[in-house]
């Protein structure tokens, strides 16, 4: 890659980081996020990754909770499930969802043999389907088999970093 990208995909994996504060990568993530957005690059997600962030977002809050307070109670759950329609709507504030059909499906089942999880094949489904010039992932399998140009999150801000 002799220029900066024009569109990036993120990974759903990098916008748990970014929305869960306890994550391990989460300041990676906030830095390849903010250096992308300087950078004025077209960022993506994967249509299927909306679901998955909602649902993973509101779960974890609702654990932490739990585990802070020994039960959930039912003002904790709405304000968790708040909470992933918040970081929903920033991300699409952030990024463009790349839509999900048939032919995205068809393609992920054709990624099997390379990278055999599902969730990772409708990402490289999504990143071919857009165009992408870049695919960011924490997943190391998925960036190493993708057939798509891949980079961890870390290796992205770098990149980013030195244009």
């Amino acid at each position: 890659m002799s220029e900066t990208p024009k569109r990036i995909l993120v990974d759903t994996n990098v916008w748990l980081d970014y929305f869960i504060p306890s994550r391990r990568g989460r300041s990676v993530a906030i830095e390849f996020l903010r250096d992308a957005c300087t950078a004025q690059v077209d960022l993506l997600y994967a249509a299927t990754s909306s679901k998955d962030l909602f649902y993973l977002i509101s779960s974890e809050h609702k654990a932490w909770y739990r585990r802070e307070h020994g039960s959930l109670s039912p003002y904790a759950a709405a304000a968790a499930t708040s909470l992933a329609w918040d970081c929903l709507s920033v991300l699409s504030q952030l990024a463009t969802p790349v839509p999900c059909d048939l032919s995205d499906i068809w393609m992920a089942s054709r990624q099997r043999e390379l990278h055999s999880d599902y969730e990772g094949d409708l990402i490289i489904a999504a990143a071919i389907r857009a165009q992408a010039d870049l695919l960011v992932t924490n997943d190391v399998k998925l960036c190493s088999h993708a057939p798509v140009a891949a980079m961890s999150v870390e290796d992205a801000k770098n990149y980013l970093a030195t244009l």
